[in-house]
């Protein structure tokens, strides 16, 4: 007898009747729970729309609008959870993206609420501190969601710059380094390392 043929004929035992009933409804939750939890939370989310809801994020969807992110010949545009959000095939993948909605995710609503940022001069006193953060979240991560969409192996190396092409041969072929260790003012403007004093006063903010 097959296996779903054992599990038919222990369902339909009369003693049997209540804990497969038990079983079938907990399965039938778990996966709606999982449906509902993966598309209304997760995803749902991942929204372009969400992120700039908070006046925080004005200044920067603003720089993100003028990059090649944004608009550019091939006509693909990246979303901000494209770049921010942990994606990938695999179960730590799913983890690390949970993870970085909950503390990520709460930590920034939770500044939204206080007002930390009330104005965006307060917020760009702070810009070089939150963006190291989010540069060492992505080196921690090997730029793994940049090479979502670029890969080594997909580029036409002979027709990069010398510069470009030497580099990206060097780092294919001897590791090192990774995307955004040279990439870092793709999506949003460089930030510059505040003097000593405008640390002293953003150390005092927060």
């Amino acid at each position: 007898m097959s296996l779903f043929g054992k599990i038919r004929t222990w369902a339909t035992t009369p003693s049997s009747k209540p804990a497969a009933l038990f079983l079938g409804y907990g399965l039938t939750l778990g996966v709606l729970f999982f449906l509902g939890f993966h598309f209304i939370f997760m995803k749902g989310t991942n929204s372009t729309e969400l992120c700039i809801s908070c006046h925080e994020m004005e200044g920067v969807y603003q720089e993100y609008k003028k990059s090649v992110h944004y608009k550019n010949n091939s006509g693909v545009r990246t979303q901000c959870a494209d770049c921010h959000i942990p994606h990938g095939d695999d179960f730590l993948d799913y983890y690390d993206k949970f993870m970085d909605k909950v503390i990520v995710g709460t930590r920034h609503l939770y500044h939204h609420v206080i007002g930390t940022y009330p104005d965006r001069q307060s917020f760009e006193k702070s810009r070089y501190r939150l963006a190291q953060d989010v540069l060492q979240h992505m080196r921690d991560r090997d730029s793994k969601e940049c090479r979502q969409c670029h890969s080594y192996e997909a580029m036409a190396l002979l027709d990069q710059g010398k510069s470009a092409s030497r580099k990206h041969t060097r780092v294919m072929n001897k590791g090192g380094k990774t995307c955004i260790d040279c990439h870092s003012g793709i999506a949003h403007e460089e930030q510059e390392e505040p003097d000593e004093e405008d640390e002293e006063d953003e150390e005092k903010a927060s």
